[in-house]
This record gives C-alpha cells, sequence and structure tokens, in this order.
C-alpha cells in the first residue's frame, strides 16, 4: 500500500533567533498528522483523538511505500513519537531536486506544484504562523483543512514525478532517486542517533583560544599603533585592512572598477576577466589612482582631555570634518595631526588579480602568499592577523556552533540535507557539521566522544576519493598506474609546490575542478598534473564540449546536470568551465559512492544486531559510536561496507568501476585522537 504523509508540530525559538521544530527540544510536541484521507489530532489545545496512535500505525504497518515532502522530517517525528516503520520512502522534494538537474530551484512544497500546476497550499494559516502562533493554538478545522491539502497535492506532486521519470530516456534518474531515498532512512537514523559532545571537553577547548584571541588582539593592536598612528582600523573590514598592508586606496572607486575591470559579469554571471597589463603599465595605472596615507597624531579634547578616533583621511592627511569632534563628550578643540611618515607597510601590489574593489584584496589566500615572503615586523603582523582571524572563525563557528545546538543531554542532532548542493553532496546545518576542522590545530574533535560507558569513535575514511573517480571518469591509463602502485599523489603534490601533506591535498584536487590560478608553483603543478594525467585533461575537453552542445552532462549513475548557457570563450574555454569539470567528480564520488557505502554499512549493522550507531558522515568518511565489545566486528562492517560499493555500482547502475576504492579506518576514544586499524 501507498501512503503519503504530513506532519504538524510545534516549535521553538532557539538562540539564535531562528525556529527549532526538531523532536529533540523537549517542549516541542507533534500536533496532528495528516495520512492519506485521514487526519488525526495527537496533541492540541482543542480536538485529541485517543485512539489516533493505534490508528496511524494501523496503517503504517500496511504501508510498504511511504511519501512525503522533505519526508526525512516527517519519518524522524512519527518514529521519535513512538510509531515504527520499516517500508520504503519516497521524498518528493528529492524528487523535484533530481528533475532540477542540478540547477537551483526552490524546493518548497509550494513552489514544486506550482510549477507543475499541480495545485498550491492553504495559505490562510499564515495569519497565524507569521504572528508566532503555534500549531496547537490555531484553530484545528484550519490545521486540518491545510494539512488535508498538504497530503493531497504532496501524492499529486508524487504522480507527476513518476510521469517524468518513466517518460524520461535516462533511466538511471530513477536508480539515483532510490539510492538517494534509501540514503534519507539511513541520514534518519544518524539524526536521531546524534552526536555525543562531551560539554566539559567543548569548556576547555573554549577557554585555550579565547585566550590566544586576547594575547594576539593585543599584539595586533600594538603593532597597528606604530604603524598607524591614532588612525584606528577595523582589521574585520578588508578595505582598511588593505590601508594598513598597502599605505593606500583608490581615490574614485567607480574609476578604479572601470580600469581594472572589477565586478559581476550579467552575461555569465560570473567575475569580468581582468585585463592584461604589463607590470610596469599596472604599477603606472596603481600610481596614478590611489592616494597615499599618513599616520596620524590625535591631540587632546580641550574639554574632557580624551583621545578620539579618527576613521578616514583626505588626501593632504587631515581628517574630515565629521571626525573633528571629541567622541567622547562632542566637545571642540579635538584634532589629528597628519605625521610625515606614511601610514601602514607599504607594500606593492604585484598584478591585477591583487586589486579588489575597495583597493587592494586582503584575503586569507592573498595573506598568506603575502606571509610567505615577508620579514621582519610585516611577517609577524601578517602571521598575527591570520591566526587571529583563524581562532576567531573557529570560537564564533565551531565553538558557538556546538554550544547553541547541543542539547541539555549533551546531544548534538544536525539537520543532514541532500538537496542543498548543485552536485548532490550532502550539507548539514544546526550547525553545519560537515567542516569541522581536521587535525590538532583547532582541536574540535576531541569534543565528539562516545555515548557509551568505556565505547569509542570508529571512523572510515575512502583514500584519495575525488581521485580515484576522476581516473575513473576520464580512463586515465596513467591515474590507474599510480594507484596500481600505490603512488602518494598528495606527495607529488606537495613536491613540486613546497608545502606539507596535509597543505597540498586542497591543491591535488584543483586541477580536477579545472584550477589553474594562484603562485607560480601552484601553476607550474597545475600544468605538470595535466601533462602527467593526459586522459583527465582530454575527459575535460570533452565534458566541456558536451556541456556546450546539449547544455548538460551526465554522470554513468544517470545523475544529471544542467548548463543553460554554456558557450565557448574567446580564450578556448567555456562559461561555466569551473563546474563543468567539479560537478562530475564531486556528484560522483560524494553524492553516490559514499550513500552508497553508508547503505551498506547501515543494512550489515542491522542484520548483525549491533548495538552501535551511525552517527555522521563528512564527505568520503563515515563515523560510528561503538558500543564497547563491538570493536572488531564493527571494524568488518566498516571494511565490508565500503568493500561492498563497487558491486553495489554494478547493482544499482550496471557499472564496471575499474579503479580500486582504498579506505583507511581509525578508532579512538574520541574523534581527534585516534589510531590506525590493520
Amino acid at each position: 500500500m501507498i501512503t503519503t504523509v504530513d506532519v504538524e508540530t510545534s516549535w521553538q525559538v532557539t538562540s539564535t533567533g531562528g525556529y527549532d521544530p526538531s523532536p529533540f527540544h523537549a517542549d516541542n510536541i507533534l500536533v496532528s498528522v495528516g495520512i492519506n484521507d485521514e487526519y488525526y489530532f495527537t496533541n492540541h489545545s482543542e480536538r485529541v483523538d485517543q485512539g489516533c496512535y493505534h490508528k496511524i500505525q494501523s496503517i503504517l504497518d500496511k504501508t510498504t511505500l511511504l511519501i512525503g515532502h522533505n519526508i526525512k522530517f516527517d519519518l524522524m517525528w512519527l518514529l521519535e513519537s513512538g510509531f515504527k516503520y520499516t517500508g520504503k520512502v519516497y521524498d518528493t522534494m528529492l524528487g523535484e531536486y533530481i528533475l532540477n538537474r542540478g540547477i537551483r530551484k526552490s524546493l518548497t512544497l509550494e513552489m514544486s506544484c506550482r510549477r507543475r500546476k499541480i495545485g498550491s497550499k492553504d495559505s490562510r494559516i499564515k495569519e497565524f504562523t507569521d504572528r508566532g502562533i503555534p500549531f496547537q493554538n490555531i484553530p484545528a478545522y484550519l490545521v486540518e483543512e491545510y494539512g488535508r491539502i498538504d497530503v493531497a497535492i504532496t501524492r499529486r506532486l508524487f504522480d507527476s514525478q513518476m510521469d517524468d521519470l518513466k517518460m524520461a530516456k535516462n533511466k538511471g534518474l530513477l536508480m539515483t532517486l532510490k539510492m538517494m531515498n534509501e540514503f534519507l532512512v539511513v541520514l534518519t537514523d544518524m539524526e536521531r542517533n546524534g552526536i555525543n559532545i562531551n560539554l566539559e571537553d567543548l569548556s576547555n577547548v573554549e577557554k585555550e583560544y579565547r585566550a590566544e584571541f586576547a594575547y594576539l588582539k593585543q599584539k595586533i593592536d600594538k603593532i597597528v599603533y606604530k604603524q598607524m598612528g591614532d588612525t584606528k582600523i577595523n582589521l574585520s573590514s578588508p578595505e582598511q585592512l588593505s590601508w594598513l598592508i598597502y599605505s593606500v586606496k583608490p581615490k574614485d572607486k567607480k574609476e578604479w572598477c572601470k580600469i581594472f575591470n572589477i565586478g559581476i559579469d550579467k552575461s555569465t554571471g560570473k567575475n569580468k576577466r581582468r585585463p592584461n597589463y604589463s607590470r610596469q603599465q599596472f604599477r603606472n595605472l596603481v600610481d596614478n589612482n590611489v592616494e597615499k596615507l599618513y599616520r596620524t597624531s590625535a591631540q587632546q579634547c580641550h574639554t574632557c582631555k580624551g583621545k578620539g578616533v579618527i576613521k578616514r583621511i583626505k588626501k593632504d592627511g587631515s581628517p574630515y570634518k565629521n571626525y573633528t569632534k571629541c567622541p567622547d563628550c562632542d566637545g571642540d578643540g579635538y584634532l589629528y595631526t597628519p605625521m610625515a611618515k606614511y601610514a601602514g607597510f607599504r607594500q606593492r601590489p604585484r598584478s591585477v588579480y591583487d586589486v579588489a574593489e575597495s583597493g587592494f584584496r586582503t584575503d586569507k589566500i592573498t595573506l598568506n602568499k603575502i606571509a610567505s615572503e615577508a620579514e621582519g615586523e610585516f611577517k609577524e603582523f601578517i602571521d598575527s592577523i591570520v591566526r587571529h582571524n583563524a581562532v576567531d572563525t573557529y570560537l564564533n563557528t565551531f565553538v558557538e556552533g556546538l554550544k547553541n545546538f547541543t542539547n541539555e543531554k549533551g546531544f548534538l542532532h544536525p539537520k543532514f540535507m541532500q538537496a542543498v548542493t548543485a552536485t548532490g553532496r550532502l550539507s548539514s546545518r544546526d550547525p553545519n557539521f560537515q567542516n569541522q576542522p581536521r587535525g590538532k590545530t583547532f582541536p574540535i574533535r576531541k569534543v565528539v566522544t562516545s555515548r557509551f560507558d568505556k565505547g569509542s569513535i570508529l571512523e572510515i575514511d575512502f583514500a584519495q576519493l575525488e581521485f580515484r573517480t576522476a581516473v575513473y571518469l576520464a580512463q586515465d591509463k596513467q591515474g590507474m598506474e599510480d594507484i596500481k602502485n600505490k603512488i602518494d599523489v598528495h606527495q607529488y603534490t606537495a613536491d613540486i609546490i613546497g608545502v606539507s601533506r596535509q597543505d597540498a591535498k586542497a591543491h591535488t584536487f584543483k586541477p580536477l575542478y579545472g584550477g589553474v590560478t594562484g603562485t607560480e608553483d601552484e601553476k607550474r603543478y597545475y600544468t605538470k598534473f595535466l601533462e602527467k594525467y593526459k586522459d583527465i585533461k582530454v575527459w575535460h575537453d570533452k565534458l566541456q564540449s558536451e556541456a556546450i552542445r546539449f547544455k548538460q552532462i551526465k554522470l554513468p549513475t544517470g545523475r544529471e546536470y544542467s548548463f543553460p548557457y554554456a558557450e565557448r570563450t574567446p580564450w578556448g574555454g567555456s562559461t561555466y568551465g569551473t563546474q563543468i569539470k567539479n560537478y562530475p567528480v564531486q556528484g560522483f564520488a560524494t553524492a553516490d559512492i559514499v550513500p552508497l557505502a553508508c547503505i551498506n554499512i547501515y543494512k550489515l549493522m542491522k542484520e548483525q544486531g549491533v548495538k552501535s550507531l551511525l552517527v555522521n558522515t563528512v564527505h568520503d568518511s563515515i563515523v560510528a559510536d561503538v558500543y564497547p565489545g563491538e570493536e572488531d566486528v564493527m571494524s568488518k562492517i566498516f571494511k565490508q561496507g565500503t568493500a561492498d560499493v563497487i558491486p553495489a555500482l554494478k547493482q544499482y547502475y550496471k557499472i564496471d568501476f575499474n579503479v580500486p576504492l582504498d579506505t583507511d579506518l581509525k578508532i579512538g576514544y574520541d574523534w581527534l585522537n585516534m589510531k590506525e586499524v590493520e
């Protein structure tokens, strides 16, 4: 029996000001369940059907396919509320996502149905939700009508998608969707299991890095005062940081952007192509279009004897009128005196690629390049500002994220999303647990520990997955030979560029994604990479031609990506050049291969009845919370589940994947301090 479901729940306002409708918030309740033509109130101020739980469960017992829009939410609420369901699921949101073929469109139920002209939601309830009135306090007849309409249009949306999939020449789309819905069940379990956070360790990590942040801030402030005098610089502002590093700013920003062709090309949606100036031409243009900055000395206010702040300096080095008043008491007589010395470090930009809209680039990559060549106090400043920014991000993004979303029991339930990225790669929010720092530089992973007494954390990583995927897709002979001989491609990168193996990993993948710019060493590496792996270069050219001719490309799995405006560029590339090369590798590796591994592992865990739990997957890795005594069996399950990916590709998609998929298996007390498992 096919059953369509839609649940309505209460929600709570989070510490960040958003809404949390998850079942893991202690005060949230399941208000109602719409299931086919029936509607039940489980927890409502006006109407509660005492026998509804039995009636809903009896329907679920007969169901072989459960349909919903963003059904992971509905399924999770049903399971957390005590209902049981072990059948198949179909998410109409995933269906719409797959059929959009990588084009970003709204995937809400309302917009999906409007595009297909199959109905719309009841808008009357919005009058209440916009005022923050929860579902349990909205008149029951409105909730019921709203829910019945949602169920009805969800079923019509399912039927419409099935018609499209049956009519599609590409039968792989249906198989991809089948796999994604199987993966959805795994993710539902992961979210329900949650990640155990050691709150004491989290507090200690935060204290350590807040102390470092304060030390760096004090150190940087001293250097800035020495360079700028009393002129205050907001180091969070790329523009003002540029003043400090380069000692100049553009005279006229509009003219500046025109000269260096800065901005977005409306026809392509990408950055405009920079002009090809010689070094001397570039320097002359810079010198003629900037004004110099001077250090300043602030005289005391005659009224309160305090020192104020200046934010801008005129061409002649004097302050603007708006800033001649004392900020403490608004008294008169408060002046900044320009000193003879230039402000800042007086660095020279090297090329048009260093130019930004408001001056010169000060992003992380640029600062790291500057740091590699800097000396003395300037190097000390750049190193300190890079570390300061990194610690700031670490504290505000990672530490605060964990604090805000970890519940009173010490569990984190990040929301995994399959239909956000264009490639199909998994993402997460509340918090984003897909980009937690690796290594001990920022040891946030040490706070992830087992919920079981004497339990452990087990992680398996695919080795060089994106490179191996590209080698398969391109059928690159040299790549296959290197993999067979266990050549470390990351070390190859590191040797050419002159960085550590860990730092080289990001560069290894850049040629796979069409990377051509960077330092001279990086450019040399990208050239050598494509010279060595010639078939990857041929495959890239083939992808571009396919995208230009057919306005889309297709993976062996059937997953499709549309490029409606793909055209050949004057310099031999194509619009969407990076995406055309990126999407197939990232899509096949992290949107198809890793989910298949998760499905395999999940099935094996169910078959063997282990007490251990899957808790997370990050890009090319899978993480489990291991029950004590199950370390050996879980290690075998992880190895078997990943080894079975190649047979699964054959089973699902009739693909003969002829590149070995090696893995690294690690176990430890926490997610940071882990040792390899043989």
